[in-house]
């Protein structure tokens, strides 16, 4: 355990666009700093340390930088593919390991990825930011609090009209799937969080590819450094997880889609209230009948929250908020919807 009070010391593995918003968070959050980065190619560290001061040491490979005593912890901003071989090595020298959502490709791997940061002793933290968002805090705050009552369904849609993205992203062997994984893991993660995180039973997917394989690519901002020529994952996907206590998630999730764009729309339904994060609204019936409360927070930018958390972790100073098992219970869930995407047949978790 480090000592209180000591800034953690971050490397950052990978260095494509993902590896910007954890750059960001180091240099504005508090008791976190980066120490360190290193990429396969290393033009793009390079690139990265110019943009972000110049003063970062370049590390070799990823094996140099977790040998190095000079880094407490590491960011895996890698391609899904490349999730379960980082983290390993990282565990193995043991190093804290912040891995990028998902976890990684298949269940067995991730139950791989649990027991050796169990045997190594080490602390982890999932990607997974939007429980970090301020708006998430406030409605958790409202569900705590009792004014929601027991949740029995979520309502999920994250929408891009255009938003596929270039290189890995689209082919499957290296990115587990289309935007269900990508993007629509964030949502479906953070409604099981306010629900209590209750056991998953059984789910059911439509997944869709008409679009995104066929027109130009939002290539601006969802362009990846790996460049990759295959593209044959889902552009949509849309389906329902059913869990043990009756409750439900119901989920959309696109990056193309002929379609309003929808970033991030999350409802919550429970016996005695409903929460939206879009409209920043608590909604329950009162005696004078159906009221409407504006959810009350200060933003602060979630990849920011997320790291100074892990500090704290990393320190001793508070659990993980979002811990490698937890990763795991949603590899569980994304691998049954694409079984069930491609079965057509629902699915027993």
């Amino acid at each position: 355990m480090l000592e209180t009070k000591r800034d953690v010391r971050f490397g950052v593995i990978g260095c494509g666009n993902i590896a910007r918003a954890h750059m960001e968070a180091l240099k504005n959050g508090e008791g976190i700093v980066c120490a360190g980065i290193c990429d396969r190619i290393p033009e793009h560290a390079q690139k990265l340390n110019e943009e972000y001061g110049g003063d970062k040491h370049i590390f070799r490979d990823a094996e140099e930088m977790v040998k190095s005593p000079d880094i407490d912890a590491v960011i895996l901003a890698v391609p899904n593919y490349q999730h379960e071989p980082m983290f390993l090595l990282a565990a193995e020298h043991g190093k804290h390991i912040l891995c990028e959502k998902p976890l990684t490709m298949t269940v067995a791997q991730g139950e791989k990825m649990v027991e050796a940061a169990k045997r190594a002793g080490v602390k982890t933290q999932m990607g997974l930011c939007t429980r970090f968002e301020m708006d998430v805090e406030a409605m958790m705050d409202h569900i705590r609090a009792g004014n929601v009552g027991d949740i029995y369904l979520a309502n999920i849609e994250i929408l891009r009209q255009r938003g596929a993205p270039t290189g890995w992203f689209g082919h499957k062997e290296k990115s587990g799937g289309g935007p269900l994984i990508d993007i629509g893991v964030h949502y479906i993660d953070a409604a099981w969080y306010l629900m209590g995180k209750p056991r998953p039973v059984r789910c059911k997917a439509l997944n869709y590819a008409a679009i995104a394989n066929r027109y130009p690519k939002n290539v601006e901002i969802y362009s990846a450094y790996e460049k990759d020529d295959v593209y044959d994952v889902e552009d949509s996907s849309h389906g329902m997880i059913t869990f043990e206590n009756g409750s439900s998630i119901i989920y959309q999730a696109a990056w193309s889609i002929n379609a309003q764009d929808e970033e991030g729309r999350m409802d919550l339904y429970g016996a005695k209230g409903g929460l939206c994060n879009k409209k920043h609204l608590l909604i329950r019936e009162e005696a004078s009948g159906m009221t409407e409360t504006t959810l009350s927070y200060t933003w602060k930018d979630c990849y920011t929250r997320q790291l100074e958390a892990f500090g704290r972790v990393v320190r001793g100073e508070e659990e993980s908020r979002t811990p490698v098992e937890d990763g795991l219970a949603i590899q569980r869930i994304l691998n049954g919807l694409y079984l069930s995407a491609q079965t057509g047949k629902e699915i027993e978790l």
